[in-house]
């Protein structure tokens, strides 16, 4: 019958007109596929077969097929919008149920995992603590806690070392001041007193035209010795009115002579006096020849019962006489250098590094012994300025207080033993005493060990003791000799005096010093930055010399500006286990390629973190070499210690450069973002720089995808005819890559889509048609009588 015939038409109108209403609601869902109906006619048939004059019965929907070919890619900028390029879908777990997608609208929930806008779990290979990927398919989670810091045990660096640089540093010679006075605890007076006769108070006015007054005055023993000699002095045609008249008139007379000698007369205290100009000589003043009758007047009185002069006194100095050295050049002349006496050892210093060559250094150390520092007045004085703290330990805090003001380069620290060491870096002498009119209080000081203790306990008397000055002469110099032989400055000279010395040695404060240097970022076990800077110094080759060789550098090494080098056992104490500058061989081939094998091994094993304030960051500590400290370093590590790696650097003629720089600790980081790359891979960004592995997005795909089932939200299912999924990384095999950023757009084709709906249309119509013409037939039937 038409009617059927007719039916099925409707039917399969309607369906098309189902699927294309599909594809076109579903224009703009992510990852959607889109779909067509197939169809199928129907023949009616016996046991016999069909004729070439059955027709046929109709048609019927045989399937609905999806289009899995790709969608157009829309980039949206977010790292977690993933799309496919290629083939394959996303795993997902949907409350354990496994699906697949090519909807890539992902985002992390608040348990960190990576779910789709309807939850499902986002499956994937999952990363250990260092990065690698297992193969174990699971749920892919973002951990949003902070990161723990990692200690830096490894830093990495790769340099190209200037082969034109020149060889900073030079061999030279040094000697001291190692005479018998140098560093002596000198006792004596404050101030220096003048060889001086007390005559006592004259009576004024005195009619010298009336009474005159002869006598000569004569001076021995003063300095210089031109200022020694006798002057006759005549007072006969004046009046004196008071006693600074009398004292003019003699010092007219003194002055005035052909040959004048160095006394003065004065008034001091109502009393006339002669006093020798020179004080802290040991002079003598005499009076002879007087022609002035007892009773003619008041000064041939005095004059006549003058008592003897009592001699000046010097005052204390550092006790060191002048001594002249007298140096040869390297052109064969000589250079002759005399110092001053008295002259303190910065003094001395300063003169000789004045001359081409020589560099000098001065330093004075002295103590005051603990238990006799007595400053009840507060009258201390050092160098002239009064100090008022009453011990020791207040008064190193005072004087460091005034080292760069009142007490310039003089700083003081209190010894194990409760001494108070005190130290001129720049070699003034140090003078220690009480001042003022108040009672004085006492101490004991010492200069150079074992040379005897003075003690101070009055106001009149001081303590000096002057500083060691090392001389360097450079290269091509030498000492002839020095004049005294025996000086109380330097000693005796033998080849033993001499030592051998570098030039403009390393300095990490001297940019002059040193070729290259740079500077990197480290962390201790907190997870603290600290700067580990490094430092190349050229070094010298002689090929006559088996000692040295070609292309060589050193590398010292600081960090935060301390020193980590092992202590040096073989030093005193405290010295031997304070920590060294570390340094490290490294040579270089011929071609400027390192030299591993004479190369160093580089081990920091003596760095203790600390803050910026000096005090311990409370990280992990050194292990040096004497402890048990080696390479490699153990991990996870048990001490500070560190290796540096140069593989790679070279020794080129072009200028220092640094090719790489890097290091294997980092700070505590928050995470800040994520990235996925192509293959699939998770990388989460962090605060602290760092970048670390999470997982891996995996991807599947089948034989035969047309025989997934659509379980709706653009997801499907596994069924019999799919087959099995065949998961691994994005890329690999037949699996197409992952675009990071981006979302796959729906596949349905719009235009293509409504010209579906017209045809769709047309043929309901006509089926309907169909319909309304058999009625119309079947009518007539009815209608036939």
């Amino acid at each position: 019958m038409p009617f059927n015939i007719a039916l099925s038409g409707i039917r399969a109108a309607s369906a098309d007109l189902d699927v294309t209403g599909n594809n076109i609601a579903n224009a703009s869902t992510t990852g959607f596929k889109s779909s067509r109906a197939e169809f199928g006619d129907i023949y009616g048939g016996s046991i016999l077969g069909t004729t070439a004059t059955t027709p046929g019965s109709g048609v019927n929907l045989q399937k609905i097929r999806q289009q899995f070919n790709q969608g157009n890619r829309n980039i949206t900028d977010n790292s977690l919008d993933l799309a496919i390029n290629g083939t394959g879908f996303f795993v997902t777990s949907n409350a354990g149920e496994r699906q697949y997608t090519r909807a890539g609208a992902f985002g992390i929930n608040d348990d960190g995992f990576i779910v789709s806008n309807t939850g499902a779990l986002l499956q994937g290979f999952s990363a250990d603590a260092n990065g690698n990927i297992n193969g174990t398919l699971g749920d892919l989670q973002v951990d949003v806690s902070v990161q723990a810091p990692r200690q830096t045990t490894l830093s990495l660096a790769r340099f190209n070392l200037d082969a034109n640089q020149a060889v900073l540093e030079s061999r030279g010679t040094s000697f001291g001041t190692d005479g018998a006075a140098v560093g002596l605890a000198q006792t004596g007076l404050k101030e220096a007193t003048s060889t001086r006769m007390d005559l006592g108070a004259i009576a004024t006015p005195i009619d010298f035209s009336a009474n005159p007054t002869t006598f000569d005055i004569e001076l021995v023993g003063s300095s210089p010795a031109s200022g020694n000699g006798t002057v006759s002095v005549t007072l006969d045609s004046s009046t004196a009115n008071s006693m600074q008249d009398i004292a003019n008139l003699i010092n007219s007379e003194i002055f005035g002579a052909p040959s004048p000698i160095n006394v003065q007369a004065v008034v001091n205290g109502g009393q006339l006096v002669f006093q020798d100009l020179t004080e802290g000589v040991s002079s003598n003043i005499n009076l002879s020849n007087i022609n002035a009758p007892s009773g003619a007047n008041a000064l041939s009185n005095a004059l006549n019962a003058a008592p003897p002069s009592v001699a000046g006194i010097p005052e204390v100095t550092n006790g060191y006489l002048a001594q002249t050295l007298e140096f040869e050049t390297p052109d064969g002349g000589s250079v002759t250098f005399t110092s001053e006496e008295n002259a303190s050892a910065a003094q001395t210093a300063s003169e000789l590094n004045a001359l081409t060559g020589i560099t000098a250094s001065a330093q004075t150390n002295a103590r005051i012994l603990s238990g006799t520092f007595n400053n009840g007045n507060n009258n201390f004085t050092l160098n002239g300025v009064t100090l008022s703290s009453t011990t020791l330990d207040a008064l190193a805090n005072e004087i460091n207080g005034l080292s760069t003001s009142q007490l310039p380069g003089i700083r003081a620290e209190v010894t194990a033993t409760g001494d108070l060491q005190i130290t001129s870096r720049v070699g003034t002498d140090l003078r220690f005493g009480f001042g003022g009119s108040l009672a004085p209080g006492s101490m004991d000081v010492v200069g150079r060990t074992g040379t005897g203790i003075q003690s101070v306990n009055n106001n009149t008397d001081d303590v000096i003791i002057g500083g060691s000055v090392t001389v360097q002469m450079e290269e091509g110099y030498a000492l002839n000799s020095t004049s005294p032989t025996v000086g109380n400055i330097f000693a005796p000279l033998t080849d033993d005096s001499f030592t051998e010395v570098a030039i403009n040695a390393f300095d990490p404060d001297n940019q002059g010093s040193f070729n290259h240097s740079t500077s990197s970022s480290i962390y201790d076990s907190m997870g603290n930055p600290h700067t580990l800077e490094q430092y190349f110094v050229r070094q010298p080759y002689d090929p006559a010399d088996p000692s040295t060789s070609p292309n060589h550098w050193v590398m010292y090494v600081q960090v935060d500006g301390q020193n980590v080098g092992d202590p040096d056992p073989t030093l005193p104490p405290p010295q031997n286990t304070e920590a060294t500058m570390a340094s490290f061989n490294v040579h270089f081939n011929s071609d400027g390629t390192l030299n591993e094998t004479l190369s160093d091994e580089m081990l920091i094993s003596n760095w203790t973190p600390l803050n910026d304030d000096g005090s311990s960051t409370g990280a992990l500590g050194p292990l040096n070499v004497l402890q048990g400290g080696q390479l490699p370093v153990t991990e996870p590590p048990s001490s500070s210690n560190f290796e540096i790696s140069l593989d790679g650097t070279t020794q080129f003629g072009e200028r220092f450069g640094v090719e790489q720089q890097d290091q294997n600790g980092y700070s505590t980081g928050r995470l800040s973002g994520l990235d996925i790359g192509e293959d699939g891979t998770i990388f989460a960004r962090f605060t602290n720089g760092e970048a670390e592995v999470l997982g891996q997005v995996a991807l599947a795909n089948f034989n035969n995808i047309e025989g997934l089932k659509p379980v709706g939200d653009t997801s499907w299912v596994q069924t019999a005819d799919s087959g099995e999924p065949i998961i691994g990384a994005p890329g690999t095999a037949q699996l197409g890559d992952v675009i990071a950023g981006a979302l796959e757009e729906s596949n349905v084709d719009l235009s293509a889509q409504l010209v579906n709906l017209i045809i769709a249309q047309r043929n309901f119509q006509a089926s309907s048609k169909t319909i309304e013409t058999a009625n119309q037939i079947t009518q007539t039937i009815i209608n036939l009588r």
